[in-house]
């Protein structure tokens, strides 16, 4: 418990690095920085690294997808994806004899879900501006870690029903219900205070206007992303099974490696860029 307080507490203060410089490069640097820490654990745990081209192919194309012109990212994401699986299969023929084809699919599968959920927390930055983009953020990791809180402590106390015992023994039916109604609690309250906060500064930094947010909408749709982000957690988990690894990673303790802090954010992220081309959720007034 004193572990993952403490962890939390270093990733509350990165998060306030981020918050702070949410309108510089710092924050592509970041999400390129935690996506080779994630892609690094990831091939770590299927014993991949030895391919050392392999995995700097793999690093390089998520990289250059978090740093791509927004403008042309329809374009440069399908030439990017296209000369991946070219370079994969030149790579799978000159190592046949060790390099495995399922290990190849697992290289791109994965390669392709951590550049395109960082890039969508990228895009709606770009696309909103850095203060709905600061928004959408705090809503994609609230909906991950408001849940995985509440589902810690409901399920510790309260859990006696199983929710997948072959997958995650620890995770509870109780635990799955708590966590959505404390991501749609702490997401409503980030609505209400983001919104008096924007409306009380205006203009400071890049807090430019003031918003209105749909805060029904937000509570409507939390449910799903935190649905979305135990998809993520629980995937995360059967590949640590089919591995034999407890964790992806050490570098949080209590928490595990990048790729087990951020692997139910990794399916929450393009989810709201969707919602975003769909129905905004917050407005400038």
């Amino acid at each position: 418990m004193k572990k993952r307080i403490i962890s939390a507490a270093g990733g509350l203060a990165l998060l306030a690095v981020v918050v702070i410089f949410f309108d510089t490069l710092l924050v592509n640097f970041l999400a390129a920085g935690i996506c080779l820490l994630a892609l690094f654990e990831i091939f770590k745990a299927a014993d991949l690294l030895r391919f050392r081209v392999l995995t700097g192919v793999c690093g390089v194309f998520c990289v250059l997808i978090l740093f791509l012109n927004t403008n042309a990212i329809a374009i440069s994401f399908s030439y990017l994806s296209y000369l991946l699986v070219v370079l994969l299969f030149v790579m799978l023929l000159r190592d046949h004899d060790k390099l495995r084809v399922e290990q190849v699919a697992y290289s791109f599968l994965m390669s392709i879900l951590l550049a395109v959920s960082f890039y969508c927390l990228i895009l709606l930055k770009e696309q909103t501006g850095p203060q709905m983009g600061m928004f959408y953020m705090l809503l994609i990791f609230g909906s991950a870690w408001w849940a995985d809180s509440g589902a810690y402590f409901v399920g510790t106390f309260l859990g006696k029903h199983k929710l997948c015992p072959r997958i995650s023994p620890k995770k509870t039916v109780e635990g799955l219900i708590g966590g959505i109604v404390t991501a749609v609690i702490g997401n409503v309250l980030v609505c209400l205070v983001f919104q008096a906060f924007c409306n009380w500064v205006v203009p400071w930094g890049y807090i430019k206007n003031a918003v209105t947010i749909s805060i029904p909408a937000v509570a409507l749709v939390t449910p799903f992303a935190t649905l979305l982000g135990v998809l993520g957690d629980l995937s995360a988990s059967v590949i640590k099974r089919q591995y034999g690894i407890k964790d992806f990673g050490n570098i949080m303790p209590g928490h595990g490696g990048a790729m087990d802090r951020f692997d139910s954010v990794l399916f929450i992220s393009p989810l709201f860029y969707f919602i975003f081309n769909i129905l905004p959720l917050i407005s400038a007034i």
